[in-house]
């Protein structure tokens, strides 16, 4: 059994989606959506949620804004038959249900092509809407004009080093700034410097001197022959690489009062997110360019990663 869900309204008009049985499709607004109808602002994120078995195809709705209608009748779980028309928002659907074989893969979305400007879009409205309070750690030393962006912003932004060499190595330090819902400064990281290795960024609840201490540890560390190195964990392409080979225990140190991790892929079209789990750091993948999120199985620590000992005061 499948079940064929199709746009029969709107700028969407024509777009669908197949569930096989033993699946679930998310619909919604947002990213967090598996098929995302963006352009409907009545839409709530994830508005409604459709699994397939054996038995036949359920709807549930877990509390959308403004309901589900079936065939007209509003409602929170029922069980889906050929021909039954769905409203969410502004949106008509068409459903089709299926018993043959089918010849695609899996809640399989008809491709989407995207322009930079528009993942860039999408990008901003997550880092607004979802990913709050919202942080960045910006490396000075991998581009002049992070820096000159840093200064000409109204935000709140701390240097981790300090001192009279702090001051010396003004031009090439590292940076974690509070970034605003509103903020013009993420508008202009996102626009200028995604994809660039500028920085990455950060959720946390605690304040940016508490979030600078906590940094500040991490800035040298101790090889396993004692060697003391400059450690760039505020380099996403570091990050991204690091994070999968720590240990539970490393992750939750690491961490601290982050609750999450936010970077850019090898490819720009994808946000990695990164969180603390018992079993280490657990990574999800937003496909910016699809606007869909997959969980991705957290890989087992390579053979000989080198064991990092964190430094038990800050860097002077």
């Amino acid at each position: 059994m499948r079940l064929v869900l199709e746009i029969q309204s709107g700028s969407s008009l024509g777009r669908s989606i197949t569930v096989e049985r033993g699946h679930s499709v998310r619909v919604g607004r947002t990213p967090l959506a598996d098929f995302v109808v963006a352009s409907d602002p009545h839409m709530s994120g994830v508005h409604f949620v459709i699994e397939c078995d054996n038995n036949g195809c359920i709807l549930r709705d877990p509390g959308s804004s403004n309901g589900t209608l079936v065939n007209g009748r509003r409602v929170t779980t029922t069980l889906l038959a050929n021909g039954d028309m769905l409203i969410a928002g502004e949106t008509t659907f068409s459903v089709r249900v299926m018993d043959d074989k089918p010849e695609t893969p899996p809640v399989a979305a008809e491709p989407v092509t995207s322009t930079p400007q528009e993942r860039q879009k999408v990008l901003l409205s997550l880092l607004r809407e979802e990913f709050q309070p919202l942080y960045a750690l910006l490396d000075a030393a991998i581009e002049p004009e992070v820096l000159k962006v840093l200064f000409e912003s109204k935000e709140q932004y701390l240097s981790l080093y300090e001192g009279p060499q702090g001051a010396q190595l003004t031009h090439f330090a590292p940076y974690v700034v509070r970034l605003p819902k509103e903020s013009s400064l993420l508008e202009v990281l996102v626009e200028k410097g995604w994809g660039k290795s500028w920085g990455g960024y950060l959720t946390s609840r605690e304040q940016l001197e508490t979030l600078r201490q906590h940094f500040r540890h991490f800035l040298m560390v101790q090889m396993p022959d004692r060697k003391q190195v400059y450690f760039r964990f505020y380099d996403p392409r570091v990050l991204r690489v690091f994070l999968p080979t720590c240990t539970a225990d490393e992750v939750k140190q690491f961490f601290g009062p982050v609750k999450q991790y936010l970077m850019e892929d090898e490819k720009p079209d994808k946000l990695l997110q990164f969180a603390s789990t018992d079993r280490g750091a657990e990574k999800k993948v937003v496909d910016l360019s699809q606007a869909a999120m997959v969980e991705e199985k957290r890989p087992p620590s390579s053979p000989g990663t080198p064991t990092l000992t964190w430094l038990e005061k800050p860097m002077p």
